[in-house]
């Protein structure tokens, strides 16, 4: 097995974990975090984006779980599969 490339599909899933972070840090910085319940229009629009960035922000939050998960235990395998192969590799001493 080749460990370079499973550490290149790591770095790959932890670049998108980055910027899947990043990119909820941008969206919670543009959003006005004012509640508003009057129900003029200007609010009701304003409303409205608030629920399109919770949900936004939301579905962005249990990707990130999803794909920390996915790299931490990606991660774990390719050391266990690095110290299986290295194992293997050495002479038996017995």
């Amino acid at each position: 097995m080749n460990i370079t490339m499973h550490l290149a599909i790591c770095g790959i899933l932890l670049l998108i974990l980055v910027a899947s972070f990043l990119y909820r840090k941008f969206l919670d910085d543009h959003d006005d975090h004012n509640i508003h319940l009057s129900g003029n229009t200007s609010d009701v629009r304003v409303m409205n984006t608030q629920v399109e960035h919770a949900k936004r922000i939301e579905m962005l939050d249990k990707l990130n779980k999803v794909l920390m998960v996915v790299v931490v235990a990606y991660l774990i395998l390719i050391g266990v599969l690095a110290a299986y192969s290295s194992w293997s590799a050495s002479p038996n001493l017995s």
